[in-house]
């Protein structure tokens, strides 16, 4: 599972594409998911192995845009930010096409930003399946 940022600059707030891919080992069960922000609900999505979600939204002009996703993945659930403040600066705003990625693993959520997706991008882990 990885979610991709994409920006696109507009005269009055940045752009971003968001992607979500299910991969997740070969047969397992779906990611089941449920993503939202304070003005849109994505509702329910089921992913099996090698399927995409994609959404697109701009920035609010001030700031502060905030989507969050409930994963849950066999007896594994939890809740994340998937775009706030911190992860649109870690995207490069002053790029055009920077593109940051959050995948998910078994172990829990990676990130990585760069200017253009590379095979052996070096990720740090943000996130635990687990909440504490």
């Amino acid at each position: 599972f990885s979610v991709a940022y994409k920006t696109q600059s507009y005269w009055w707030t940045p752009r971003f594409e968001v992607h979500i891919n299910n991969t997740l080992p070969t047969n397992s069960n779906p990611l089941k998911l449920r993503c939202k922000s304070a003005d849109d609900d994505l509702g329910d999505r089921v992913l099996y192995t090698n399927q995409e979600m994609e959404f697109h939204f701009n920035e609010h002009f001030l700031g502060g845009t905030l989507y969050f996703c409930h994963f849950y993945w066999d007896s594994k659930n939890t809740s994340h930010d998937i775009f706030n403040d911190k992860i649109a600066d870690k995207c490069g705003l002053e790029s055009i096409d920077a593109i940051g990625t959050l995948k998910v693993q078994e172990d829990g959520f990676y990130f990585n930003s760069q200017e253009l997706p590379r095979p052996n991008a070096q990720y740090e882990k943000l996130y635990e399946w687990w909440q504490k």
